[in-house]
């Protein structure tokens, strides 16, 4: 069952715009859509903010090679 959990939460949201979401580009009513779920502290809501970890580590990793490169 946890895997079908897993699968709903995926495909509710793209990495696309879990991508946007981290970069602080969607839509107000898709980021309170998104927020709702990640305070709903089910399993959903882990998994999906693993998912979003993701793209707010590389847009920091990348950001800091970028200023690295600069100095």
């Amino acid at each position: 069952m946890k895997n079908k959990h897993y699968a709903d939460m995926n495909s509710k949201y793209s990495d696309e715009e879990l991508m946007a979401f981290a970069d602080k580009e969607t839509s107000a009513e898709r980021s309170m859509d998104i927020l709702s779920d990640l305070l709903k502290g089910n399993e959903e809501s882990k998994i999906l903010a693993r998912r979003i970890a993701v793209f707010i580590d590389t847009r920091n990793a990348l950001l800091n090679s970028l200023i690295g490169e600069k100095k």
